[in-house]
C-alpha cells in the first residue's frame, strides 16, 4: 500500500512565509492607493473652494470704488515680507451676483428735490426710503449721505425721470451721479489670513491657505505698459497711488493634508515678495499656487 505524501512542517513555513509576504505587499501597495486617493480627493476639493474664492476676491476688486467718494481709499494693502498680507477693499457695491442701482441727475437744481433718470426696472432704480450718495465725475462730494423720502414719475426732456424728495436740502449739477449705499454706509471687504485660514472681514473664508500676498500694476509713466518697476508691493510707496493704479493681483499658496508618503521636492517657498523655509512635517504636504490680476474699473 503506497502512502500519499503531504507537506512537510518546513514547506508549510515557507509557504505561509511566501504568503505573508504577498499579502503584506498587497496591502502596502493597497495602503497607497486608498491614501493616494484620498490625498487626490481633498485636493481636488480644495481646487474647488478656492476657484470659487478666486470669483469672490475678484468681484470685490472689480467693485473695489463703485460709489465710493474721492477722499475714502477704496483699494489698499499692508504689506509684510515675514508674513501674510492683508488686503482692504471698499465699495457700496460688494454684492456677489446681485445688481448694483444708481442714476444721474437730470438738470442743476437746489433745495430738497432732484430729478434722477428713470430705468424703468425696479432692479436698478432708486427706491423710497434709500440711502444714497451725490457725487460729482470725479467722485467729489456733493453732498452727505441723504435719504429718499418720496419720488414722482415723470418725463423730464423727453426722458423718464423721478422727481425724488430727499431728507435734507442740496445742491445739485447736471450729470451729478447718484448711488444707492446699502447699509446706509460705504462698505469693506478686508482679507487676511492666520492659522492656515483666509477670513473674509470676521468670517473664515478660505481653509488650507498657508500664504496670501497683493500686488499691484500703477502705471506712474501712463504709457499704458506694464514694466518691471511698476509692479510693487507697498501702496503706501507710491504718491497718488489710486491714480495710477491700473490692476491689483492677489495670490495664494494652497496645501494639501499632511502626507508621510510625499515629499516637497524644495526646502524654501517664495510667494510674491516673501520667502519662507519648510521644516518638519510642512515638507509633506502639496503645495499649489493661485493667482488672479484684476484691472481697476471704478476707483477714479
Amino acid at each position: 500500500m503506497k502512502f500519499r505524501k503531504g507537506l512537510t512542517l518546513i514547506e508549510l513555513i515557507v509557504a505561509l512565509g511566501i504568503l505573508s509576504i504577498l499579502l503584506t505587499g498587497v496591502f502596502v501597495i493597497y495602503r497607497s492607493q486608498m491614501r493616494t486617493a484620498t490625498t487626490q480627493q481633498s485636493i481636488s476639493i480644495l481646487q474647488t473652494d478656492v476657484q470659487q474664492a478666486l470669483n469672490i476676491i475678484k468681484w470685490d476688486l472689480l467693485m473695489s470704488g463703485y460709489g465710493v467718494p474721492a477722499n475714502i481709499q477704496p483699494v489698499w494693502s499692508v504689506n509684510r515680507i515675514n508674513s501674510s498680507d492683508s488686503l482692504i477693499l471698499r465699495s457700496t457695491g460688494f454684492l456677489v451676483g446681485g445688481t448694483t442701482r444708481w442714476s444721474y441727475v437730470m438738470d442743476a437744481m437746489g433745495g430738497n428735490e432732484i430729478i434722477v433718470r428713470r430705468w424703468n426696472d425696479e432692479r436698478q432704480d432708486v427706491h423710497i426710503g434709500d440711502v444714497i450718495v451725490i457725487m460729482t465725475d470725479r467722485k467729489g462730494v456733493v453732498s452727505p449721505f441723504l435719504t429718499v423720502n418720496s419720488r414722482e414719475s415723470m418725463s423730464y426732456n423727453n426722458q423718464d425721470a423721478y422727481r425724488l424728495t430727499l431728507s435734507s436740502g442740496v445742491q445739485t449739477a447736471q450729470g451729478n451721479f447718484v448711488f444707492v449705499v446699502p447699509g446706509s454706509q460705504v462698505a469693506s471687504a478686508i482679507y487676511w489670513h492666520r492659522n492656515d485660514t483666509l477670513f473674509r472681514n470676521n468670517e473664515p473664508f478660505l481653509a488650507n491657505v498657508e500664504d496670501f500676498q497683493v500686488s499691484y500694476w500703477v502705471d506712474v509713466n501712463g504709457n499704458g505698459v506694464m514694466e518691471t518697476t511698476e509692479r510693487i508691493m507697498n501702496p503706501a510707496s507710491v504718491n497718488n497711488f489710486t491714480n495710477f493704479l491700473r490692476s491689483t493681483r492677489v495670490s495664494i499658496v494652497l496645501v494639501g493634508p499632511i502626507d508621510r508618503d510625499y515629499t516637497y521636492p524644495e526646502n524654501q517657498v517664495t510667494n510674491e515678495d516673501r520667502t519662507y523655509s519648510l521644516t518638519g512635517i510642512q515638507k509633506n504636504r502639496r503645495r499649489r499656487f493661485y493667482a488672479i490680476e484684476v484691472k481697476a474699473r471704478n476707483i477714479r
